[in-house]
């Protein structure tokens, strides 16, 4: 098991390795690393060596931060193994942000310096009316989801009755039961799936555009690339709803007893896979988001540049605009305005959340 919990960190560094890597080539061809770039300039040859300098720094960085767990699975005793492999695979994402935000405030630099708007009109163009064409999650994905959904519970509601008054609840990594408790903890878990899946399929169908700005150089090619955004987005969401689900059934078949203990490592396996699934779909309908043409001036405005409401190209600062949730820069989606006092405190919220739920692993893990 000790070998597994090494696989599983090596997977999740080298699918966030394999995202960082293509996520230049996931943006808008006008938004070079969250820098707004007019058409005219697309071709600079700045760019293209940004790119290069970026990809290089990543992979070094990748090659370090693999043999930083290895050595960690190698040296040290598996207490030490729980905390560190993890703390190595956030610091590859930390490390992939600021490598962006280095190449992000350099093209900037550049694009300030040589004057890159200078005599271009500038203007906001904004899609008017309802949209010709409603995007709605693939039909497969929400069978898909609502199909697992109902076998999980029902495998619940069918096996409980016969379970003991106490069932095994958690495996520790060496594969041995760590944790026992009663089994109506069954239904919390299942619980946990249904709320899961509202907010989700929830918000694959009822994803809101917050905004319906498009690029005025190109406006009906923005708006296409709009549609498929959505689109993109929403069947994403049901997908990874699907994956997260089929890890809930996995583990459900383990706690209902249908698969022995003895078998834990072959649905630790199983969910071990899943990351790299999901990792799969997110490149895949990320790359549907994206833009299929670069822009051209077909008309005789460009994109207003607005570079300095967005620090390092990541995170949206402007007091004055009234809206809570702005369209990212990266990838799709959205991000909260932290110019708004509401905004922050929506961040600072999440932050306390992820803290809290730490705080509770580390209790439970020491019980």
């Amino acid at each position: 098991m000790q070998a597994l919990y090494t696989c599983f960190n090596v997977i999740m560094l080298v699918g966030i390795e394999i995202l960082c890597w293509l996520w230049p080539n996931l943006a808008s061809p006008t938004l070079a690393f969250g820098v707004r770039i007019p058409p005219t300039r697309l071709g600079e040859p700045v760019i293209a060596q940004l790119r290069r300098r970026y990809r290089v720094a990543l992979l070094l960085a990748g090659l370090i931060e693999l043999l930083a767990l290895l050595l960690v699975a190698r040296l040290l005793p598996l207490e030490w193994q729980l905390w560190l492999m993890p703390l190595v695979v956030i610091a590859a994402v930390v490390i992939a942000g600021c490598l962006y935000a280095l190449m992000h405030r350099t093209l900037r630099r550049v694009k300030e310096r040589e004057g890159w708007y200078s005599g271009l009109r500038q203007a906001i163009a904004v899609e008017v009316g309802l949209p010709e064409r409603q995007a709605r999650p693939s039909p497969v994905w929400l069978g898909l989801d609502l199909l697992l959904l109902g076998l999980l519970w029902g495998l619940t509601v069918v096996r409980y009755p016969a379970l003991p008054e106490r069932i095994p609840l958690h495996f520790g990594p060496n594969g041995q039961v760590d944790r026992w408790g009663g089994k109506e903890e069954l239904l919390l878990f299942s619980l946990f799936a249904l709320v899961i899946n509202v907010l989700l399929l929830g918000l694959a169908l009822t994803l809101p555009v917050r905004s319906r700005r498009l690029d005025p150089a190109d406006p009906e090619q923005a708006r296409l690339d709009r549609q498929r955004q959505q689109q993109a987005l929403r069947n994403l969401l049901a997908a990874v709803l699907g994956a997260v689900n089929l890890s809930f059934f996995l583990i459900l078949l383990l706690l209902t007893q249908v698969i022995p203990p003895t078998a834990f490592g072959i649905v630790f396996v199983g969910v071990l896979l899943l990351p790299l699934a999901i990792l799969g779909l997110m490149i895949f309908y990320l790359a549907q988001a994206r833009p299929a043409h670069t822009y051209v001036v077909r008309t005789s405005y460009v994109e207003r540049d607005d570079d300095r409401y967005w620090k390092a190209g990541i995170f949206y600062v402007n007091r004055d605009d009234p809206a809570l949730f702005v369209e990212r820069r990266m990838g799709v989606g959205w991000t909260v305005n932290m110019g708004q006092p509401l905004g922050v405190g929506l961040v600072i919220g999440l932050l306390l959340a992820v803290v809290a739920i730490l705080l509770v692993l580390l209790l439970l893990g020491q019980h």
